[in-house]
């Protein structure tokens, strides 16, 4: 079988998220994406058999690096249970709302609700994952007593709901003014304080 250009590749994912971004799911077309590289609708499908397959392979790139980073620093860390969930929780937010995964998120839900297979591709190869490293960190944090002894599943939730909670009006209702570390700081703060508050040991 013919090798794949992976520069290609790389191109038609560029090319393809910026007209998903423009036109919105609904409204992009193949035809749109091979006309803005200069290709034919069969080269185009030769490396992604559908426009559902080429949306996924965008939001996923597009947030992958992000990901990466955030799952090192949640593994790696060695600090105090206070001082590591705050690190973490700065990382998170500002994963989340980046431009780049926030440019995702708006595509994913713009599609995602009449895209059931896909909705389900892009939580499993992303939030799930996500979830999956948080409540492995947690309960390591729970088997060491570092922790109150909960459902580390449960627990991760909360803690990713608290860290996104006085960001996700902003993003929702596109209030947001630029990404404001300082802000970034002092939410992952109180969400981290109120954590421990209710997940902490005496």
């Amino acid at each position: 079988m013919r090798t794949k250009s992976e520069a290609r590749r790389n191109a038609i994912l560029m090319a393809a998220g910026q007209i998903f971004h423009d036109q919105s799911f609904d409204g992009a077309s193949m035809a749109q994406i091979a006309q803005s590289l200069g290709c034919s609708k069969a080269t185009l499908y030769s490396y992604f058999e559908s426009k559902e397959v080429l949306f996924y392979e965008v939001l996923m790139s597009a947030a992958s690096a992000q990901m990466h980073d955030t799952f090192a620093a949640m593994e790696s860390s060695s600090l105090p249970i206070g001082e590591a969930l705050q690190a973490m929780g700065e990382q998170v937010i500002s994963l989340l709302y980046s431009e780049e995964v926030m440019a995702v998120r708006r595509l994913l839900l713009s599609a995602a609700g009449r895209k059931a297979d896909l909705g389900r591709a892009c939580y499993d190869a992303g939030p799930a994952q996500f979830l999956e490293a948080m409540s492995a960190l947690l309960k390591q944090y729970m088997d060491e007593g570092k922790l109150r002894a909960a459902n580390p599943r449960v627990a991760a939730l909360h803690l990713r709901a608290l860290l996104e909670s006085e960001w996700l009006d902003l993003f929702l209702f596109s209030t947001m003014q630029g990404f404001d570390q300082a802000f970034c700081k002092e939410t992952a703060t109180r969400a981290t304080e109120t954590f421990l508050a209710a997940y902490g040991v005496v």
